[in-house]
């Protein structure tokens, strides 16, 4: 089997480990060299069963990590451990055209036997749900909807809560974790004194923040000068995303991008918001224009946001709103997955997108795609691809 790219062969790996009830790692790879350096692109790709390998050796005793305890007369405490030599794995490499070809392949299980209704339990996947729901749980709680109607709406989309691998209980714990800035007073202290450095050297850097009702920071986002530059000569359309995560606050991080005469992406303003509703985007667009002199884009492409959708079309009436390719393309295996032939799908999909030079030849394009596999009956491209 041949993929596009190492994505798509991940992504594929993964739908059949969890339709069957394993999880799986990439256990290693090489890349590409070129004049004696090594680049950053892969040239092959190991995926295991998690379940492969040995026993780790090292044990856990009163809290304490030890090492190499296998002499003899040594008792080794008991722990439990998914190593079980399984030798299940996928073996791939980049062929001269650019593309992933499997080239070894072992399916047979030993030693454990995978089971597919407990999918959602195994790590990989848990968690790939949780972050899944995460956004669209804040929204909602934002907007003062209780966790149980959340978690029950959720589950209603998954045709019940027995298809619904995320709890109620694992929705409240989220909620309770975050979505209220956790920033430590000498955390934000460090913040205020490098903006006002940055402030010192340059009067063109712009920063702006709030605080919420208890005086704590709220809201921050800064532009540098090089950022309000640019601005000017590469403001036409731009893009804005959300969807980053700090990893010490689990706050979004927001950032504004352009694209320069090369091609080559040019940031033109950071955000950290405290919550993704409408009023926040708001002022993030409000003040974002004011420090761009009153310019608002042409054009801005994000993703499928109601409440980001909502403050556009209030800050920013005459500028074109897209959805960013991206996510939606990320959207195919949710959405068209279960059919037998969803690759075959995918590449006329993709086709349509990237080889059409106009909106006729596009709209011509994906609509024989539709047709060609009997998709008129699935509703979800029609947002996507009416003017």
């Amino acid at each position: 089997m041949v993929f596009l790219t190492l994505d798509d062969l991940d992504n594929f790996f993964r739908r059949y480990a969890k339709q069957q009830g394993f999880g799986i790692v990439k256990a290693g790879g090489a890349y590409k060299q070129e004049k004696g350096k090594t680049l950053n692109e892969r040239r092959n790709c190991t995926w295991k069963c998690e379940s492969g390998g040995k026993p780790d050796a090292r044990i856990r005793a009163s809290s304490r990590l030890l090492n190499g305890v296998s002499g003899k007369g040594v008792k080794m405490a008991n722990r439990k451990t998914k190593k079980v030599g399984c030798p299940v794995m996928l073996h791939a490499k980049v062929t001269k055209d650019g593309k992933w070809q499997i080239r070894n392949v072992v399916l047979q299980h030993q030693n454990h036997e995978p089971v597919p209704s407990i999918s959602k339990y195994i790590s990989m996947f848990h968690r790939e749900d949780l972050n899944a729901v995460r956004r669209r749980l804040f929204q909602h709680h934002d907007e003062g909807v209780s966790v149980p109607q959340i978690h029950s709406a959720l589950a209603a989309e998954r045709n019940g809560v027995e298809n619904f691998p995320v709890s109620e209980r694992q929705l409240r714990n989220v909620v309770d974790k975050e979505k209220r800035l956790k920033m430590m007073e000498g955390d934000a202290n460090a913040m205020a004194a490098y903006f006002h450095r940055m402030s010192t050297d340059n009067q063109n850097f712009f920063h702006l923040h709030r605080l919420d009702d208890d005086e704590r920071l709220k809201d921050v986002m800064w532009v540098d000068a090089r950022s309000r530059a640019a601005y000017i000569e590469f403001g036409d359309v731009v893009c804005f995303d959300s969807t980053y995560l700090t990893n010490r606050y689990l706050l979004p991080f927001a950032n504004f991008v352009g694209v320069n005469h090369h091609g080559q992406s040019v940031l033109l303003g950071c955000a950290l918001i405290s919550h993704e509703d409408a009023e926040t985007f708001e002022w993030v667009f409000t003040n974002w224009i004011s420090c761009m002199g009153g310019k608002a884009p042409s054009g801005i492409l994000t993703d499928q946001d109601a409440a980001m959708k909502k403050a556009i079309a209030k800050v920013m009436p005459n500028t074109r709103h897209r959805w960013c390719l991206w996510h939606i393309l990320n959207k195919l295996p949710l959405k068209l997955g279960g059919y037998d032939k969803y690759e075959e799908i995918k590449q006329a999909l993709l086709r349509a997108i990237y080889d059409s030079y106009t909106v006729e030849e596009f709209e011509n394009s994906w609509n024989e795609a539709i047709d060609a596999y009997n998709l008129g009956e699935n509703a979800w491209d029609e947002e996507y691809t009416k003017g």
